[in-house]
């Protein structure tokens, strides 16, 4: 099975390259451009492989360029690629918003063309359902979309565009809402390598709360686990007792809800190190307190987390030490 899995080069992405490489029947094409937030080392340095017999690379960009599906004899795809940084897609929304509506609309047009049923598996994020207040139980396709910024605006999009493809064209798909991850080779723009980065440098960390005060909280997931459920899901939708052109929806989320200062206090406790924090009202506007899914669908499946969050923020901060280069990993892929 010939799989296209866009958004390689990129964080989450990447640790869906290190689950499917090691499947065996797998062949992998991946499109890279290292301009939207994926980084030259990141597969290499994750998966410890740069070449391998079962991935084909292709240097094109998903926002400009469709794809010949069927000359790439692709049998389904997975699509990870996205600009995801919220605050960029503040100062920038038009670039957020147009990369992430052309990216699923090429591959969407791709699918169309091929003339042949295609699956397409999308990763969103737990933000198109807005700020969720605590007790309050977000179900798949029973919940609205509320989404609060640009950002996870585009990504309700991408579910809209989705949606209506299934409906007019008879496109497979199946979309997951995945809340925060964290794993080895983020970008260090994002919370968890911000925090190690400024705890191992003695650089002011800033925890941001709400205007009344209240710090946000977030259930994290490891990316890899996030891999493992999907790969689950699409073994789960490809088997032949599956009818076809069908439209699914699963949520993963993590189990156990931490607040930033959580977080940022694992970290200084891990590294024995004095952190110098400060509180601060969110400078972002449209900050949302808290995001929560309920995943006991994808859970009746099997999946499950296969470590704690603590333990896994241990394992980042490891193996980020013996890698200090993605300390300084930049948006554009370089390394400072």
């Amino acid at each position: 099975m010939r799989v296209l899995l866009t958004g390689a080069s990129g964080f989450a992405g990447a640790h869906m390259f290190k689950k499917l490489i090691h499947q065996q029947g797998i062949e992998i094409v991946y499109p890279v451009t290292y301009t939207h937030g994926g980084n030259v080392n990141r597969i290499k340095d994750l998966v410890g492989v740069e070449t391998s017999s079962n991935a084909i690379m292709l240097e094109r960009d998903l926002a400009v360029d469709k794809l010949s599906l069927n000359s790439l004899n692709i049998d389904l795809v997975i699509n990870y690629a996205s600009e995801s940084h919220v605050d960029r897609s503040i100062f920038d929304p038009a670039h957020i918003i147009q990369n992430n509506f052309l990216v699923v609309f090429n591959l969407l047009e791709s699918i169309r063309e091929s003339r042949r049923n295609i699956p397409f598996f999308h990763v969103s994020t737990d933000e198109v359902y807005g700020e969720i207040i605590p007790g309050t139980e977000v179900y798949e396709w029973r919940s609205p979309l509320h989404p609060s910024n640009p950002y996870s605006a585009s990504k309700a999009i991408q579910e809209q565009m989705i949606i209506s493809y299934n409906r007019t064209f008879n496109v497979s798909a199946c979309i997951f809402n995945v809340t925060n991850m964290i794993g080895e080779t983020q970008n260090a723009e994002k919370f968890l390598p911000k925090v190690i980065q400024n705890t191992v440098q003695g650089q002011t960390i800033f925890i941001d709360t709400d205007r009344n005060g209240t710090v946000g909280s977030r259930k994290y997931l490891y990316a890899g686990d996030v891999a493992d459920g999907i790969w689950i899901a699409i073994e789960s939708l490809l088997d032949t007792s599956r009818k076809p052109n069908f439209l699914e929806k699963f949520h993963l989320s993590g189990s156990s809800e931490f607040s930033n200062e959580d977080i940022v206090k694992l970290v200084g406790k891990y590294l024995s190190r004095e952190q110098s924090l400060v509180w601060r009202p969110s400078p972002r506007n449209g900050y949302d307190l808290r995001y929560d899914l309920n995943s006991d669908k994808m859970r009746e499946m099997g999946w499950k987390e296969t470590a704690a969050i603590p333990d896994r923020i241990s394992q980042v901060i490891q193996w980020t030490l013996l890698h200090p280069n993605w300390l300084t990993a930049d948006y554009q892929g370089k390394i400072n």
